[in-house]
């Protein structure tokens, strides 16, 4: 399975899957994530998390049994995905919580291995309630094409703007030469500090990618 967010646009039931990083999508309004109680993070057989809006978008997306090593609900508990009596795939029964250390674990090697997929880099949790609500906010965001209801806030040395998606917040810090004096807010009240990662000496300043480090509370 390879790295991404499937989600369904909001004008239609066209399912749309967008690659980390790289292709455009769709998404919700960030108010509807956090009521939503149908949507699920998948960690696949080799460590890569999937973020679904929906137990069908998941069903049609997921190709075989085993390629979900854990189906997460918003309630934290872990799933297995089973086949009917016809021999389609179907969600099986919750064998209660995920584990903690595991999911953490799974998390913190993902966002290792997969950097540039995951640039909102959130403060690791410390319980399991914080940090499923972090993999189903974080890998929303980071594949959210339009606007979600409730707007980034970027403030650069007082002057303030409002992007709708992290795409426009790149685009607009693009524009900057020098981040050091920026802060950015995501729709779900979380404050990171910008910094840029140059691939190459010799690029200019402002080239390179954006990485979002979150700002310890208080």
């Amino acid at each position: 399975m390879a790295i991404r967010a499937v989600d369904r646009s909001s004008t239609g039931d066209e399912l749309t899957m967008k690659c980390i990083a790289f292709a455009k999508g769709t998404a919700c309004d960030a108010s509807v994530l956090i009521a939503r109680p149908e949507d699920y993070v998948v960690v696949d057989d080799i460590g890569d998390f999937t973020y679904y809006p929906s137990e069908s978008a998941m069903l049609e997306d997921v190709e075989y049994v085993d390629e979900a090593a854990c189906v997460l609900d918003r309630a934290g508990n872990d799933c297995r995905l089973t086949l009917d009596e016809d021999r389609k795939l179907c969600l099986g029964p919750l064998f209660g919580p995920v584990e903690f250390s595991w999911l953490r674990q799974a998390w913190m090697n993902n966002r290792h291995r997969n950097a540039p997929a995951h640039r909102l880099q959130r403060l690791l949790p410390a319980n399991r309630d914080a940090l499923v609500a972090e993999l189903f906010e974080t890998l929303f965001l980071e594949h959210a094409g339009r606007a979600t209801g409730t707007p980034w806030a970027v403030d650069v040395v007082g002057e303030k703007s409002q992007p709708a998606t992290l795409r426009e917040v790149d685009s607009f810090l693009a524009e900057l030469d020098h981040l050091e004096r920026a802060t950015v807010r995501d729709p779900f009240g979380h404050l990171y500090r910008p910094v840029r990662h140059a691939t190459h000496r010799f690029l200019a300043p402002a080239a390179g990618t954006i990485y979002y480090v979150e700002i310890p509370a208080g």
